[in-house]
């Protein structure tokens, strides 16, 4: 059993225990840690998606970590914090390059800290939890508020200014006139102006990378024309009158709802984000889960990909188009390697199977040959997460019948992570050409 950090701790907003476990590793509790009034309440969710992966040894509770990182409810008083095996910087640069979304565990919230925004992922992240903080506010209605305004008309409706009326009409003739003043309720106040423009800049921001992307961007669109048309654009002075309102909590009882909209709003008209990783109390999110098994595999087929010349290679997934039969007399079961390599004009090929782990065993080795004899190839390479302090690079594994197997460890915490990136683009794509 790998050795983990455990922690509990509370937030203020959250009041629940949180045990912090890496990413692929396991620890043991007892199970009188999690039981409430006597009574042991896992969530059906943890084991129905592979979330985390629970085994009972008598009065304990062996707790492993999969794939999934996150804040991940285990109990309705425990959470399980999976962190993945990289750097602050680097995972959602990762997240991005692989195009992921950042999915949610609906009705769980977690505090995040704010910083610079300069992650598409992190933005689809907002703005899918500000499309959800939405919803009440259309449901229990707009703040609205009475403002005075003044008008010079032949049908008069409040107060009649005497002076202006004189001023302004009846010294140009305009016996018929006067100006009028009256206190009219709107919704045009800064804390409405705020939300639209929040989702303005979401439809400006955004960036459409699959159909997932696009049905946000519609949602949000259709949020954002459901906006009234007399709520303005932002004004210089709607920012700070609408976080010095939130931060004073000066909103009316009846209109707390708008808390959690304000606080996402305010971050994405600043131009700020959320730290994945670093723990803070700046604004209360949904809490994000991802598969980084599948994430890792994304994010090196599109490192090639980018960097392959499209005259000479072609990239493919072996999970979808570059799949095909395992036998050569069957169509059942698939061939699927993670990456397939070929070249254009020599039919070349290269196949490579990603493992999110920091070293490859006999049953990684087996699926790899096995693959590189389907696709006709003799070159096969297992990529995997290299291990702290070790080395990086291409490591040779053997050769069977021809087939050379190697193993190539990717440093995910590598502090120029682009350098990293090239240099495992030039040993996959020269074994090409």
């Amino acid at each position: 059993m790998a050795a983990a950090a455990v922690v509990a701790s509370k937030t203020k907003r959250e009041g629940r225990r949180i045990i912090s476990l890496a990413s692929r590793s396991s620890v043991e509790l007892p199970i009188t840690d999690l039981l409430v009034n006597g009574k042991l309440d896992i969530f059906p969710h943890v084991e129905e998606k592979g979330l985390l992966f629970l085994q009972f040894r008598r009065n304990m509770l062996n707790l492993a970590a999969g794939p999934y990182i996150g804040l991940i409810p285990l109990t309705p008083t425990v959470s399980v914090d999976v962190r993945p095996k990289l750097p602050i910087g680097n995972f959602a640069k990762v997240i991005d390059a692989a195009r992921g979304s950042l999915s949610s565990i609906t009705g769980v919230d977690r505090l995040y800290l704010s910083n610079d925004l300069a992650s598409n992922s992190v933005l689809e992240f907002l703005a899918v939890n500000l499309l959800h903080a939405l919803r009440p506010v259309a449901e229990n209605g707009l703040l609205k508020d009475y403002i005075r305004t003044s008008e010079m008309t032949s049908s008069p409706r409040g107060r009649i200014d005497l002076t202006g009326t004189m001023v302004h009409a009846w010294v140009r003739g305009q016996k018929h006139k006067v100006q009028a003043q009256r206190f009219e309720q709107t919704p045009n106040v800064p804390v409405n102006r705020v939300l639209k423009s929040a989702l303005r800049m979401l439809l400006s921001g955004l960036k459409s990378s699959g159909a997932n992307s696009r049905q946000l961007n519609s949602a949000v669109n259709r949020a954002y024309f459901e906006m009234p048309s007399g709520i303005d654009e932002m004004r210089p002075t709607d920012f700070e009158q609408a976080k010095h309102l939130l931060l004073s909590r000066l909103l009316p009882v009846s209109r707390m709802y708008y808390i959690r909209a304000l606080e996402i709003a305010l971050l994405i008209v600043s131009n700020r984000g959320i730290s994945l990783q670093d723990k803070g109390e700046d604004v209360m999110l949904d809490t994000f889960i991802v598969n980084f098994e599948t994430m890792f595999e994304d994010y090196l087929r599109r490192v090639l990909e980018l960097r392959a010349d499209p005259a000479l290679l072609r990239v493919r997934d072996g999970n979808a188009e570059g799949k095909k039969p395992l036998f050569d007399d069957r169509r059942d079961p698939p061939a699927q390697p993670d990456i397939v390599i070929s070249s254009i004009t020599t039919g070349k090929k290269l196949i490579a199977e990603v493992k999110y782990k920091e070293k490859p065993n006999r049953d990684d080795y087996n699926q790899a040959i096995t693959y590189a004899v389907t696709y006709r190839t003799d070159r096969a390479i297992l990529v995997h997460q290299n291990k702290a302090g070790a080395a990086t690079g291409l490591r040779h594994i053997g050769t069977m019948n021809g087939i050379v197997l190697d193993a190539y460890a990717f440093d995910l915490s590598h502090a120029d992570l682009e350098a990293e990136e090239q240099a495992f683009a030039d040993v996959l794509l020269g074994a090409v050409v």
